[in-house]
């Protein structure tokens, strides 16, 4: 179905340099026949983009595509140089003669900084999808264009559904504003907060903005919109709990594991809507044969309404953020796929408390971290881990929104169309029928710790036996000495202490 859909055509990816722009370029090449995928690309200082893409051929989300098809990416991936800021992309005349045969766009590319100045946000998100746009017009064959959007992109509602919401501001008078010249940086940061209220960051915001201009374009376009929810590993494809990246969610299981992350504020019951890379991937370019299908049949022009797909875990997996991270300190996950290299012992703590939180951040992040600084000077090395505590904490209190408030919706649009038209196939969803209760992953969630020291820390598999020997002793050593407040303080704070009234579990 999905491979003979995609057979023979040429696509126009931004963003392909994305967690899942990576995806949808393996998953393309390795299980359908297309002809040609062009990915935008933007030079850098001393990088051209014919080294941008040489190493993203390099990346490990390809190496099975490597493995099973070792022309493939060579023979079918072009790199087209551009900029979403520019004017049509900043694409030649050149390259839009090369592309001319393009009959599916996926514009992808976005700024996911959620503190990203809103002046700067708008330019990319609004801006970028705009010029999108107008290279989409241009393309004579033509027949879907999917923007990748976001799940939280109207975080003020409790239920989500598919449909494009109101927005609370003119994409038009917003994208003006950024561009003007003489508005300067500092006054537009004083309007950002009320630009924005209501949502919590600026990549929300631009995300809303950019959803209504699409659907001003449905007329134009056969065009969709698709919101996943937060993308973290694959659970099957392109291998069994592959990770995305060392950022965002993957950050909330890698970096405990190193010892770097080790608490974490958020509410008791906050069940973070995540939709694995895999799904993600799988019904992207399901919901795309469905845009074609929703434009191509009806009889009298364009149909009224745009289509919304979303990929959003609530309905599928229950388990909450704790639930999770108690499994993985019941079944020591981090001790059987230890790290070489880490800060201090794997284990995280939780608390809703805001005076706790930061107690525990001092002691388990800020105090470990400025000793090994510290240590590192002296030797003469660069200190780096203040750095990275310091962006833990930013980071933290960004997404602080999202770790006390759980959103609801449908679930995976056409979730069991897909299971039943799918099964069989190299694109099936059959890991939506799995049990949801969170001790039955724990097979997925070892191959992922697996996977996070060889994908996101560079560690060969080879040293899990050294490490667990390493690890043994310095707990052993942690226990004797009573360093647990800073090493692993979880068993201590199991006590139930109470501090201000509340418990910290």
């Amino acid at each position: 179905m999905i491979p003979e859909f995609f057979k023979d055509r040429e696509i126009f990816l931004t963003g392909g340099s994305g967690v899942v722009g990576k995806a949808v370029i393996e998953k393309l090449l390795r299980s359908c026949n297309v002809h040609k995928i062009y990915i935008l690309l933007r030079s850098k200082p001393k990088v051209s983009i014919e080294k941008r893409l040489e190493d993203i051929k390099k990346e490990k989300i390809f190496r099975r595509l490597h493995a099973e098809k070792p022309q493939e990416f060579d023979e079918k991936v072009v790199a087209i140089p551009g900029d979403v800021e520019l004017p049509m992309l900043g694409i030649t005349d050149e390259y839009l003669k090369l592309m001319e045969n393009v009959s599916i766009v996926y514009h992808s590319a976005a700024t996911i900084r959620f503190n990203e100045p809103i002046k700067k946000a708008i330019r990319i998100n609004v801006g970028g999808t705009l010029e999108a746009l107008k290279f989409a017009e241009k393309l004579e064959h033509l027949v879907t264009f999917i923007y990748i959007s976001t799940f939280f992109s109207n975080p003020y509602l409790e239920f989500v559904d598919t449909k494009i919401y109101e927005s609370p501001l003119n994409w038009k008078l917003c994208l003006d504003l950024s561009r003007r010249e003489d508005i300067d940086e500092e006054t537009i940061n004083i309007i950002t907060s009320k630009l924005i209220v209501g949502f919590p960051n600026t990549y929300c915001f631009t995300k809303n903005l950019t959803e209504s201009m699409v659907n001003d374009h449905r007329h134009k376009l056969p065009i969709a919109v698709y919101r996943p929810s937060i993308v973290i590993q694959s659970m099957e494809d392109p291998e069994y709990g592959f990770p995305t990246t060392l950022v965002g969610a993957m950050a909330l299981f890698a970096l405990p594991g190193a010892g770097i992350f080790k608490v974490i504020h958020c509410s008791k019951d906050i069940c973070l809507d995540m939709a694995p890379l895999d799904f993600t991937t799988k019904s992207l370019l399901y919901y795309t044969m469905k845009t074609f299908a929703f434009y191509s049949t009806p009889a009298e022009g364009r149909p009224k309404e745009m289509p919304v797909f979303i990929v959003s875990s609530y309905k599928h997996f229950n388990v909450t953020l704790r639930q999770y991270c108690d499994m993985i300190e019941k079944f020591n996950i981090w001790h059987q796929k230890p790290l070489e290299k880490s800060l201090l012992l794997p284990g995280v703590n939780y608390t809703d408390n805001v005076v706790w939180y930061h107690i525990l951040f001092y002691i388990q992040h800020l105090i470990p971290s400025l000793l090994v600084d510290f240590l590192f000077k002296v030797s003469g090395n660069q200190p780096v881990f203040m750095k990275i505590q310091r962006k833990l904490y930013l980071t933290m209190e960004v997404v602080k929104p999202f770790m006390f408030n759980n959103y609801r919706s449908n679930g995976i649009t056409y979730a069991k169309e897909m299971l039943d038209q799918l099964h069989g196939t190299d694109f099936n969803m059959d890991a939506l029928k799995w049990t949801p209760k969170y001790t039955r992953n724990v097979a997925v969630v070892l191959e992922l710790a697996a996977n996070c020291r060889d994908v996101l820390f560079n560690e060969d598999p080879s040293t899990i036996p050294r490490a667990k020997i390493v690890l043994k002793i310095t707990e052993h050593k942690a226990v004797k000495n009573d360093f647990r407040i800073l090493q692993r303080p979880r068993n201590f704070y199991n006590r139930r202490i109470r501090y201000f009234g509340k418990s910290i579990d």
